[in-house]
């Protein structure tokens, strides 16, 4: 049998490469666009929806969940609240105004991580936002902004006492 044949033969015969079959994410969300302030369903009709999560979290972001997920799941996701986080005035921020044109909500959730007392929880809509601030003045923040002032306060005393 000639080369070119064999190659021919040998190009038809398992010699294509092979190409990893994708992994199925059911939170990954459709493959079709979506509005942001609606749900929607995975392949197994779950419904999803997502919802922001900003400020003192270990990880930022928008995150794909399921309708009836609280701030327990919410927080998880996110990687927990970081130890200068202000879990008494933590803000959620509804996309759309509710039925009472109310459109942000401050939770306590100081009662969840103390006591898991859920009581404060609030329903998450598609696309809320939740916002965890960050606590008052800690000793952290005093010494962080006192390192970005004093070389400013030595330059100054510098040119002032040549000034003289």
């Amino acid at each position: 049998m000639p080369l070119s044949v064999r190659a021919d033969i040998a190009s038809m015969v398992g010699n294509e490469p092979t190409v990893a079959a994708p992994t199925y994410n059911p939170l990954s969300g459709p493959s079709y666009p979506i509005a942001q302030n609606s749900y929607f369903t995975d392949d197994s009709g779950n419904i999803l929806m997502f919802v922001n999560i900003l400020g003192q979290v270990a990880r930022q972001g928008q995150f794909i969940v399921r309708e009836n997920a609280d701030f327990a799941t919410i927080l998880a996701l996110s990687g927990g609240p970081v130890k200068e986080a202000n879990l008494k005035k933590v803000l959620v921020i509804r996309h759309e105004p509710d039925d009472n044109g109310k459109q942000a909500y401050v939770v306590n959730l100081k009662a969840f991580y103390k006591k898991g007392d859920r009581s404060s929880f609030i329903a998450l809509k598609p696309n809320d936002t939740i916002v965890i601030p960050e606590k008052g003045i800690s000793l952290a923040k005093i010494s962080q902004y006192s390192s970005i002032i004093s070389p400013f306060i030595y330059w100054y005393y510098i040119i002032d006492r040549n000034n003289n």
